[in-house]
Parts: structure tokens; C-alpha cells; sequence
């Protein structure tokens, strides 16, 4: 593998990891990938696949992780005018006939036999929404909705790897490859991942790339709180803003706890610094990656935007924040 750093971007939604990633986009060494590129941690991507075939290996279990992550690549990352999710175009992203080449390398290697079959806990399944759109097709003969759906040929035999090392191997020098190709497409040393919730897996991206170096950036929980309640898919009431942030940080502290980021590669910074200094600290964090400080026009973020909470949350929101987050609040250096 090159030997400049793989990064990695994560933080609790709303505090600050796209504009970070907006700025590492500027950089003349790092490509910073299209998208959050959802393959690694999402429910059938590679986190299970790994599991699937390792600790939690059965014939059914295997088969099925197996399916999912080859449906998630081949149709739902593939088709982005499509649920569940619109705009992924990985072939445009990752190097067209190379992604597809690459991903049936990578998928071969799971398998050790096929056959045709019809067992019991294989499902057929239909396309995903057959039903809705019959209904509403009576109503709106016009009416045509597209799905996703990935048809299964063969019964196939997965491979059981009881050296989850061999399988690690093989899904880094995949997953490397895609990504260091399309960097290398943009003229790029080396590529850079954003997902909000990176840091509750560091354990599996260490794994997967030991020397990569994760990022961690962090916002005033009071100011993620208010952020989170003007979203369409988190919650409206406060209180359950804070119930969800509250399982978020517990998750956060429980994972440090048990990986040891002292022997790693993990630089954490705080939004409200970023805003105050941003070209001070954009040169720290390439110092500590051993990059160099250049960037082309990074996007200003204005502390008033990230404080904007102060002024906006009324006295009571805030101690019902503080009486809910606070010992989180303060564990991640704000003030109660």
C-alpha cells in the first residue's frame, strides 16, 4: 500500500464533518471521495460481510451477508435515480468498467462453489415495492415505479475464513484499490472518507487499514442539539434529540475506551477552533498526517454559524440539554 495516509473523517451529525471534508477536498494531495462512501459501515456492507464469514459464520449466515453486499454494490450503489440511495453512482465515481472488474475479483474470492438449487431459506425476493406501486398504479395509471433488485441464479458455496486476517487482506487491497484508482483519476496521492459515525467503528477501520489516520471532529453538544432539530431525519422534540445524541456519545466513549488512539494515527479537533482559526489548524492536522500544508481555497465556515445556538436556544432548552448531556458535554471539553 502507498505510503501516504488513508484518512478517515467522523463526528456526531451536525458538527462540523462536512465542512472538514469540504476542506481536505481542497487539498493538492488528498481526493476526498464524492459522497459518504456508505459501503464500509451501512447494515450490508463490508463490516457484516467480514463478520459473516469470520466470528459469525454459518452456511445461511455467509450466503446471505454475502448477497446483500453484492446487491448494495451492484444495484443500490449503481442506480442513483433509485431508493435507498438516490444519487450514488459508484461506476462514475470509481473507474467504470475498473469498479466492475475490481468488485467481481473481490466477490469470486468469497466463493468457493455455485449450483442450482431451491433450498427453503433461500427468498426469491420480488422486486422491492411491487405491491405500492400496484396500488398506486390504480390510481395514477401514469404512475411507474423503478426498484432495485438484484435476481439470485445459483445457490453458492461462501468461503469460511478462520483466519479473519486472510479475509481483512483481501477486503483492504479492495477497497484501497477503488479508492487510491479514482484518486489517482483526479491526480491525487491518496484518498480521504467521511461518514458521521466513523469514530464508533474505529476498531474495524484500524483493522481494515492499521496505519490510516482518523479524524475526529467535534461540536458543542448544545449546538448539535439545536442543528439535529432542523432535520428531516432526526427527531423534533429536544428530549429525544438528547436521548439520541446521549446513546451516540455513550457508544463514542465506550469504543475509546477499549482502542488504544494514543498508538494510532487520530487527531481530534473541535468546530468551534476550526471557525476561530481554520488555517491553523488545517496546517496542524496535515503536520500530524505528514502532508503538506496546501490547500486551494478551503470554504470559510464564520464562528457565528457554529455558535448560533447561544443566541437562538431559550434558557430552559439549554438546561434540559445540560440536565441530559451534561457529564457528555463536559467529557468532550465544553463547559456545563
Amino acid at each position: 500500500m502507498d505510503t501516504l495516509p488513508r484518512i478517515f473523517i467522523g463526528g456526531v451529525g451536525r458538527s462540523g464533518t462536512t465542512i472538514l471534508y469540504d476542506a481536505m477536498r481542497t487539498h493538492e494531495q488528498v481526493y476526498a471521495l464524492p459522497k459518504e462512501m456508505r459501503l464500509l459501515l451501512d447494515p450490508d456492507g463490508l463490516i457484516n460481510l467480514v463478520d459473516a464469514l469470520t466470528y459469525r459464520y454459518s452456511v445461511i449466515q455467509a450466503r446471505e451477508a454475502k448477497y446483500r453486499f453484492e446487491r448494495l454494490m451492484k444495484v443500490y450503489f449503481t442506480t442513483p435515480d433509485q431508493a435507498p440511495y438516490r444519487s450514488y453512482d459508484f461506476p462514475a465515481w470509481l473507474g467504470g468498467d475498473y469498479y466492475w472488474n475490481r468488485l467481481d475479483e473481490f466477490l469470486a474470492a468469497l466463493v468457493d462453489a455455485k449450483y442450482e438449487a431451491r433450498l427453503n431459506e433461500i427468498v426469491y425476493e420480488r422486486p422491492e415495492g411491487w405491491v405500492s406501486s400496484f396500488f398506486k398504479n390504480l390510481k395514477n395509471p401514469g404512475y411507474r415505479e423503478k426498484t432495485a433488485f438484484l435476481e439470485r441464479k445459483y445457490v453458492e458455496v461462501i468461503k469460511y475464513f478462520p483466519d479473519r486476517q486472510e479475509l481483512i487482506a483481501l477486503a483492504r487491497q479492495f477497497i484501497d484499490d477503488l479508492f487510491l484508482h479514482a484518486a489517482r483519476q483526479h491526480g491525487k496521492q491518496t484518498w480521504c472518507e467521511k461518514t458521521p459515525h466513523n469514530h464508533l467503528n474505529l476498531d474495524f477501520l484500524w483493522e481494515l487499514f492499521p496505519e490510516s489516520a482518523v479524524i475526529l471532529i467535534k461540536r458543542d453538544p448544545r449546538g448539535v442539539a439545536l442543528s439535529l432539530l432542523k432535520q428531516h431525519w432526526a427527531p423534533h422534540d429536544l428530549e429525544e434529540v438528547c436521548l439520541y445524541l446521549r446513546n451516540v456519545y455513550q457508544r463514542w466513549f465506550d469504543v475509546r475506551s477499549r482502542v488504544d488512539v494514543e498508538r494510532r494515527c487520530f487527531i481530534e479537533i473541535k468546530l468551534e477552533d476550526l471557525a476561530e482559526a481554520q488555517e491553523d489548524v488545517l496546517q496542524q492536522v496535515m503536520s500530524r498526517l505528514g502532508l503538506s500544508p496546501v490547500f486551494i481555497n478551503p470554504p470559510q465556515i464564520k464562528p457565528e454559524r457554529v455558535n448560533y445556538w447561544r443566541q437562538e436556544m431559550a434558557p430552559s432548552d439549554i438546561q434540559l440539554v445540560n440536565r441530559l448531556l451534561g457529564p457528555y458535554i463536559e467529557r468532550m471539553g465544553y463547559t456545563v
